[in-house]
């Protein structure tokens, strides 16, 4: 019986903590866009420290965002949104996928019947789900069967930004995923 109990709490801990990493931006994204995206388009300062606290809780960093992004890659990205002005386009998504959620235009199975590859990495494992079982929980899921997936890959490092983060595996996933399909 006390093994169930750490478990749960061990969950409950890991629930709390993948909340604090995603909770407010989910929240603001989704509930208040054009608030967020104003103020945010109006200063660059302000705009620059909401991209990185999203970069540093997001990415598999060791606590030091600098051990992913150098500081120059972090300005370029930065200062990509800022002068397209595109930061209330990367919010809106959020809020119009909330209102307004995807469905398919047929009942044909797989729903995305284009060949498709998915990657997981560890810093990205839900509550409860180690790395070694992700891609079980994944086939096990009722989202499986919506794709034609003809590659899933776990790794166990990398965060939310994949491809910055491990691009020599990123690169070997996407040649497993479309070799063969031209």
């Amino acid at each position: 019986m006390n093994s169930k109990i750490h478990l749960r709490k061990s969950i409950r801990s890991e629930i709390l903590k993948f909340d604090r990493r995603f909770a407010s931006h989910l929240a603001v994204h989704v509930l208040d866009p054009s608030t967020l995206a104003y103020g945010l388009s109006d200063s660059p300062a302000g705009m620059l420290a909401w991209i990185l606290e999203r970069w540093a809780k997001w990415s598999d960093n060791d606590g030091n965002v600098e051990h992913v992004f150098s500081k120059d890659d972090l300005l370029t990205r930065a200062t990509i949104f800022w002068v397209n002005n595109a930061i209330k386009t990367s919010i809106r998504v959020y809020a119009n996928a909330n209102r307004y959620p995807w469905t398919p235009s047929h009942d044909r199975w797989p729903v995305i019947e284009a060949p498709t590859g998915i990657t997981f990495v560890g810093y990205e494992n839900p509550p409860g789900i180690s790395t070694e079982k992700r891609v079980r929980h994944f086939l096990d899921s009722d989202r499986a069967s919506w794709y034609n997936h003809v590659n899933i890959a776990v790794h166990d490092r990398g965060g939310h930004f994949i491809p910055w983060e491990i691009p020599d595996r990123w690169v070997e996933d996407l040649r497993r995923t479309f070799r063969g399909r031209r």
